[in-house]
């Protein structure tokens, strides 16, 4: 028995060294291919809250052009619809807002909502500008699906002045 406990001492042992000689060569390897003047990470890298914050604020300028210049679509102006800005969060964890909601009937008589919204499209990288997808959801009252969505168009926000851009297209791309 005493054999076997110091023979997985030993083992516990070497294991350990081979690991601790794995970590240090990996970490060594990584650090000599980075310039000694540029730094590993950026400083200006935002934080998932920070991240979140500024595609709200972006989401919301969005919206406030949607509103502003009569860009909802099938949305006819009176006082009558419901403008809230609604921001929310998708079962992936990724933020956007309903713009626009009002109440349906659908085909069959199925009660419901039609619900526009702007959400943030976070596969592209597009630098200094995001992307947000403007679609429309019909949604019966349990909040099931019963259409398939309709994309109404695509904007672009610059990060840093909020100036939001439209693409001109309602198509993937």
């Amino acid at each position: 028995m005493k054999n076997w406990k110091t023979i997985l001492i030993v083992a516990v042992a070497a294991i350990s060294m081979i690991v601790y000689i794995g970590f240090s060569v990996c970490y060594i390897y990584q650090y000599s291919f980075f310039d000694d003047d540029e730094p590993f990470y950026e400083e200006e890298d935002e934080t998932a809250e920070e991240e979140f914050l500024r595609i709200d604020t972006e989401m919301r300028a969005v919206a406030e052009y949607l509103y502003t210049n009569g860009r909802l679509a099938g949305v006819e102006a009176s006082d009558r619809i419901d403008l809230t800005y609604t921001p929310m969060m998708d079962a992936k964890g990724w933020p956007y807002a309903v713009v626009y909601q009002e109440e349906t009937e659908f085909d069959g008589g199925v009660k419901g909502y039609k619900v526009q919204k702007v959400t943030y499209e976070y596969m592209k990288d597009y630098g200094s500008q995001d992307e947000f997808v403007y679609e429309e959801e019909y949604c019966d009252e349990n909040g099931n699906v019963v259409m398939d969505t309709q994309i109404l168009g695509f904007f672009l926000v610059d990060k840093d002045t909020l100036e939001v851009t439209d693409e001109n297209t309602d198509q993937w791309h």
